[in-house]
């Protein structure tokens, strides 16, 4: 396996020489985020975190220039409980109560067992992560996009 510092290096290199136009860059940084878009919606079906599809239909990017540096935003955009969900985190019992409610209430499925749990004296939602794993198994696709685009 190849170290990740070393690949940007080499890569760093080689864009100083060939200097590729804004349009091939934004065209891999495009192809990249969908594909990261994709895999993380799919994570989200495995997770079962599906109820009424915001959580999945907030998913999107956004592509930015600052200066000579090009960049994506990938996330969940508009979604409070998007964070909650990638990353976990403790829940107020008045929260707790307050989801319950709501779920029942809107005749939907109930979060799987042991997603929220008491842990230490406070209520904790498990982490389930989508969209880090989802970059994680594009790394290979990063860079293969970016030989691709940017150097042909």
């Amino acid at each position: 396996m190849t170290n990740n510092s070393a690949i940007i290096g080499r890569m760093e290199f080689a864009l100083s020489k060939v200097r590729p136009t804004p349009d091939k860059i934004e065209r891999a940084l495009l192809k990249i985020s969908m594909m990261i878009i994709a895999k993380a919606k799919l994570k989200i079906r495995q997770h079962r975190m599906i109820d009424r599809g915001h959580l999945i239909n907030s998913m999107r990017w956004e592509l930015y220039k600052s200066g000579n540096t090009y960049g994506s935003f990938i996330g969940s955009f508009g979604v409070k409980y998007a964070a909650m969900n990638e990353f976990g985190g403790i829940v107020s019992e008045r929260q707790r109560r307050a989801m319950m409610a709501a779920l029942s209430n809107r005749n939907v499925n109930l979060p799987p067992k042991g997603i929220v749990k008491r842990f230490g004296g406070a209520w904790r939602w498990k982490p389930r992560p989508y969209l880090r794993p989802a970059v994680i198994e594009s790394k290979q696709y990063i860079t293969d996009t970016l030989r691709k685009e940017l150097f042909t």
